[in-house]
């Protein structure tokens, strides 16, 4: 009996785990299948898959990295004998950090073969591109009409350092007439994007015959052959411009038929430099139209000009906008919407740095201005915000510190 009653006992514990195992592993095998579709929503219904799908990408714009030798020196460490420009881009890195394209004009060239320069042929430490890169910019246009200043061999220089950068497009300068017309295609959140850049000349320093890749001129035929060569192949299509009157608050007539023509060929988006001051902004149809970010960075301001001058040319912004795109799972059609347009004006403030015992400089946008670094700024935000709206006040410009 005793025999008995023990392996009765031995199956009952038996049976008893077996059925523990057995709910422990139907449990977990629902919980793994919840948890995992939770985690990974994937929508099979047939309705939700006719749904138009929406993607976006935010973009900021800024002018031009103008790089007198103030702004140069004020950068250099006599101790190691190097270049560093990351101090006057403290604001400008928080700023522009949560953007996905960040753009701006390199309107001075890298010239490894040459001692850095200032007005009126310049050249810069390609340090300076170095901690533009690295405070996140992933956009720069390069045709300016300062590209020539070092001639033939300072221009393929400065196209060669930026072609060995990784994770931007930089364009507007080249190595040869292969890399020209590579036509490089960037992708942000399900958008793709790229960019063509143009100036309307180089101070009367000729770009050599046998090397027109060197530096794009405006030119409409040439233009309509490069927009045909990519506008297919990409959703938004970004042209950066180097054109119109230095230190006119305004856009020329010429600007204003370029910038037509332009939006009549399909561009998605004009960014403007040239003026070292800020001008209006418009929409032509659908195409958004910068005219003028007038000047990022320079020494410009400082110098032995007119007060207006050292006024309009110390003031410049920052644009922002959302790309939205839309694709029609019916009828594969893609939309592209450029939404959301802001600004915030920027000013390019000098200092004396008692650490560095020397003239300093720092950008600082007007969302972070104080007294202490331009007394009547919001007598200049209001100037300089009217200027901008000009044409469009639906412009968003993000107003002053409380």
């Amino acid at each position: 009996m005793k025999l008995k009653s023990s392996i009765k006992k031995v199956i009952f514990t038996i049976t008893l785990f077996i059925c523990i195992v057995t709910l422990f592993l139907l449990s977990y095998h629902f919980l793994t299948n919840n948890l995992s579709h939770a985690e990974t929503p994937i929508i099979d219904n047939k309705e939700d898959d006719d749904l138009p799908k929406t993607y976006k990408a935010s973009l900021i714009a800024t002018g031009d990295g103008l790089v007198h030798s103030n702004v140069y020196r004020a950068a250099y460490d006599s101790y190691t004998k190097t270049y560093d420009f990351s101090s006057m881009l403290t604001y400008t890195k928080e700023k522009i950090k949560d953007y996905d394209i960040k753009y701006y004009n390199q309107e001075t060239v890298f010239d490894k073969d040459s001692e850095p320069s200032n007005y009126p042929r310049f050249n810069t430490p390609s340090s300076f591109g170095t901690n533009m890169l690295e405070t996140g910019f992933n956009l720069i246009s390069l045709a300016t009409n300062h590209s020539m200043d070092k001639g033939r061999n300072g221009a393929y220089n400065s196209a060669k350092w930026w072609q060995e950068q990784k994770n931007v497009l930089a364009t507007g300068m080249f190595t040869s007439e292969e890399e020209r017309e590579k036509y490089p295609i960037m992708e942000v959140n399900g958008i793709t994007y790229t960019m063509l850049s143009y100036t309307y000349g180089t101070n009367g320093i000729p770009i050599p015959k046998d090397a027109p890749y060197l530096v794009n001129l405006f030119d409409e035929e040439v233009v309509l052959k490069d927009i045909e060569a990519v506008r297919d192949k990409v959703d938004v299509l970004i042209v950066a411009m180097h054109w119109g009157t230095e230190y006119k608050l305004d856009a020329t007539e010429t600007q204003r038929k370029q910038a037509k023509f332009l939006a009549d060929n399909g561009v998605d988006i004009v960014l403007g430099t040239h003026s070292h001051c800020i001008e209006p902004w418009e929409k032509i149809n659908d195409t958004v139209v910068f005219y003028s970010f007038g000047n990022f960075i320079s020494g410009q301001n400082h110098s032995e000009n007119t007060e207006y001058v050292r006024k309009v040319s110390s003031i410049g912004m920052f644009a922002t906008m959302d790309i939205i795109k839309t694709v029609d799972p019916k009828t594969n059609i893609t939309t592209i919407k450029i939404e959301n347009i802001g600004a915030d004006l920027n000013y390019n403030y000098k200092f004396y740095n008692t650490e560095k015992k020397k003239n300093d400089y720092i950008v600082v946008p007007f969302s972070k201005m104080e007294p202490k670094y331009l007394d009547n700024y919001q007598d200049v935000y209001q100037e300089f915000s009217d200027v901008l709206k000009k044409y469009d006040d639906s412009i968003k410009i993000e107003p002053l510190p409380n």
